[in-house]
């Protein structure tokens, strides 16, 4: 729980409470705004809040989706804010304050530096069998190193897919997540009978146009997919907890180094 958003959100309530006594029940906003960050997400590594406009839906923001908060809805059971980046970046919400406010928000920054992670190739391996697709698949391997962590991973596993390559040499930018995928694609990937902590997180390697993404699986369609998946908890808290621009003024994470 982060004791500064909470005194706001007290704040506010005790603005709301004088402010409808004097006759506005229609209060939504009270005009003291305060900059907060998500500080903790459930296990795949989403806290879920609504939009406006989107009825009962639940969207997901990731760690450190920086928020302005700026007021309480008519109940007084939720705190309305403006999203300032990712997928839903400029656009209104909510969520609720109990077991929700009180334990997800806080005022960590996330670094605003851009580090260098790097893919190095490894061998290519044929009939390579995975036990949690209980399939054989034709592997290129290489070595992704995250900071102080090394993981395998694999560039390519569809080689009867024409336009489905290994990512080539080079310079790339790694975007902040993107929204939600398909959580069958990567929930059987387990560890201790539950799925591998931030499994819904992949991290999109630009331009988008390509559709190659950083993300758990033994399976790749030229993404860098995690071969020890069970690493993946540290890669994922190491990544978002970075922001910067890209060269096109995108909202990235690091930049990874392909080389062979």
């Amino acid at each position: 729980m982060s004791a500064v958003v909470m005194n706001w959100v007290n704040k506010q309530k005790e603005r709301k409470t004088t402010t409808t006594l004097q006759g506005n029940n229609n209060i939504t906003s009270i005009g003291v705004t305060m900059a907060a960050y998500v500080n903790k997400v459930a296990d795949d590594g989403y806290v879920t809040v609504l939009l406006d406009g989107e009825g009962e839906v639940r969207f997901g923001l990731y760690m450190y989706t920086k928020l302005t908060l700026f007021g309480i809805n008519n109940n007084g059971d939720r705190v309305r804010f403006k999203i300032e980046d990712g997928e839903y970046k400029g656009r209104i919400g909510s969520m609720v304050i109990k077991k929700g406010v009180d334990t997800h928000l806080g005022v960590i920054s996330p670094d605003n530096s851009i580090p260098t992670i790097k893919v190095k190739y490894g061998k290519f391996v044929t009939n390579w069998y995975s036990k949690p697709r209980d399939e054989i698949l034709d592997q290129q391997f290489a070595t992704l190193t995250v900071g102080n962590i090394s993981v395998q991973v694999t560039l390519n596993s569809d080689w009867n897919t024409p336009n489905r390559t290994p990512l080539p040499e080079g310079i790339y930018e790694i975007s902040v997540p993107d929204g939600g995928h398909n959580p069958k694609q990567t929930d059987f990937y387990t560890v201790g009978n539950r799925p591998v902590k931030n499994y819904k997180i992949w991290f999109p390697i630009l331009p988008l146009s390509e559709e190659r993404f950083i993300h758990v699986g033994h399976l790749s369609h030229g993404c860098v997919s995690i071969v020890d998946y069970e690493k993946y908890p540290e890669i994922h808290d190491y990544l978002v907890k970075h922001r910067g621009k890209g060269k096109n003024n995108d909202d990235i994470v690091a930049l990874l180094e392909v080389i062979k």
